[in-house]
């Protein structure tokens, strides 16, 4: 553990104050209960005069916390995966002498909001060239801006067994085809579109991840299937249950589509958010890496015709998956940042890629 003490301080803004928190909570409770308005707050906000606007208000909110979180961790670096913290760090740290760097990963694919762009982050890290256009829209300096893809583990990257392994792995039959379905709190349509799965004239079997949606796991639990299920409220072995799967089913979040891309799993989308997760839905569609229905029946057809019917078309599709995907995105930005000029770190350590070094300790 005393090898790890150098990057202890690297920091990661995140849900540590109540008011950070209740940000997030009122964010939730918007885009689940009122998505329309959402969409309108959402499009007439996202613009360069509109940000600075919103980004001077939750800067006076959050400031406070923000500056005793930075004063108390004293971080090497500052790492932000939210947009709605970037004003408030920035305000912050533009009134320190001896400021850490503040680096901004953007967790969207295409149609992301002005907000995650302000004048005190050092580098952006964003998913496609349609967020780097963004970003330069937004007037960000091009040199700050790199292509990343948005991070997810490393072990999507990492060599693994077969498929019939990691499905005997869980529990699963290792000929059938195999369906992952992935929900969450905010996802709508689940139940009815994996119930519509048991029209179908094949065998096959489904895992179920209900995202920590207690209310969606116990009902899927109690009902009686047509096919083979495995039902988890949460997984810890995401790439292993990805790549154990023929067919990803989920929402349109950035995160989950690109753990599915990186996995190199055809994608079904059942549900989207208004604004950025829009954007999801089009860089899949335009990638030819899925399809979107929020009909049960179509999903049944087309999971059809994917896994029964033509498997060529499931192939190709699996291959432009896995050319869009980035699986190699944490450990570039986590080298990034080690090699950063700006990050002054203990010269008892030797300087080297810090995903690298982590492997290093972790054998050690």
């Amino acid at each position: 553990m005393k090898r790890l003490r150098t990057y202890e301080r690297l920091f990661f803004l995140c849900k540590q104050r109540t008011r950070l928190k209740r940000s997030e909570q009122d964010y939730d409770r918007l885009v689940t209960n009122n998505p329309e308005f959402y969409r309108f707050t959402y499009e007439i906000s996202d613009s360069r005069p509109a940000n600075e606007i919103f980004g001077n208000t939750m800067a006076l909110a959050l400031y406070r916390d923000v500056k005793q979180i930075i004063q108390n961790v004293k971080p090497t670096a500052i790492l932000s995966t939210n947009e709605m913290f970037g004003g408030p760090t920035g305000a912050v740290i533009r009134t320190m002498k001896d400021r850490p760097p503040f680096y901004t990963v953007v967790t969207d694919l295409a149609d992301v909001h002005a907000t995650w762009f302000n004048y005190y982050s050092d580098r952006f890290f964003v998913a496609s060239d349609i967020v780097r256009a963004k970003a330069i829209d937004c007037g960000m300096d091009p040199q700050k801006i790199t292509i990343s893809g948005i991070p997810v583990s490393p072990e999507f990257a990492a060599p693994h067994a077969a498929k019939s392994d990691l499905r005997h792995k869980f529990g699963l039959d290792p000929q059938l085809p195999t369906l992952l379905f992935v929900g969450s709190r905010w996802v709508s349509g689940f139940l009815e579109h994996l119930a519509a799965l048991e029209s179908l004239s094949f065998s096959f079997q489904v895992i179920v991840i209900a995202g920590g949606n207690q209310e969606l796991f116990n009902q899927t639990i109690r009902r009686k299937w047509a096919f083979p299920i495995q039902v988890r409220n949460y997984m810890t072995d995401m790439p292993d249950c990805m790549l154990c799967a023929d067919l990803l089913v989920t929402k349109a979040g950035g995160l989950i589509v690109s753990e599915g891309l990186a996995a190199g799993l055809p994608i079904f989308l059942i549900d989207y958010l208004p604004g950025q997760e829009e954007g999801n839905v089009r860089f899949l569609l335009d990638h030819q890496a899925g399809a979107v229905t929020t009909d049960p029946e179509v999903l049944a057809r087309q999971v059809d015709t994917w896994l029964r019917q033509d498997l060529d078309i499931s192939q190709i599709i699996a291959a432009n998956a896995r050319h869009c995907g980035h699986p190699d995105a944490a450990p570039v930005i986590a080298d990034a940042l080690w090699q950063g000029d700006e990050i002054q770190f203990s010269q008892t350590v030797q300087r080297m890629p810090l995903w690298s070094h982590l492997e290093r300790v972790a054998k050690a």
